[in-house]
């Protein structure tokens, strides 16, 4: 069994939507954590969890990223964080998996599944086992998770609907007796 901690100084969570379906805003989330376990050889058998500090994202834009903290949005008031809770893997070939998960936005959670790939394995000059650089991309309606606002009755809404999710993470591989310490 081994424990794979994610690094958050080399690890990007990201997410884009259009604006006024003409343009795409990109943000990230700058405050985050997350772990997962599970047979060394078998990455299908891992589960975890990941837990983001939703105060913690930019768009570049104050004004805009204080809207995405407020009720409209978010509400960090009251959902400080998000969360996905890594529920199985599977392997599709070679080096690509779906990762399939529940993501909880406010008091919702709905699953979710990512495309991931593995990007490369090499041992750890730090002190863990080894560091896995993993990408995955998906997407959600953010609706379904009551992040309802538009703007203005009957116009375009100010940001797509759809949400896309990038995600570059390094992990840092921890053997049983490593991550027990």
């Amino acid at each position: 069994m081994v424990r794979y901690e994610i690094d958050p100084s080399h690890t990007n969570v990201g997410f884009s939507a259009k604006h006024l379906a003409v343009s795409t805003v990109r943000g990230h989330f700058s405050k985050f954590d997350g772990f997962f376990e599970g047979p060394d050889d078998d990455f299908t058998k891992a589960r975890g969890e990941v837990k983001i500090d939703v105060a913690s994202l930019s768009t570049k834009t104050d004004q805009r990223d204080n809207h995405l903290r407020s009720a409209d949005f978010f509400d960090i008031e009251k959902f400080p964080y998000m969360t996905y809770k890594l529920t199985g893997v599977e392997h599709v070939e070679g080096d690509t998996y779906k990762v399939k998960g529940e993501l909880t936005i406010k008091d919702t959670t709905k699953p979710i599944t990512l495309e991931a790939t593995l990007e490369g394995r090499v041992a750890d000059p730090f002190g863990g086992k080894e560091r896995l650089g993993v990408t995955a991309k998906g997407q959600i309606n953010r609706m379904d998770f009551g992040l309802n606002w538009d703007g203005l009755a009957g116009a375009i809404p100010m940001a797509s609907h759809t949400i896309k999710l990038e995600i570059d993470a390094e992990i840092v591989v921890k053997t049983a007796e490593l991550a027990q310490a």
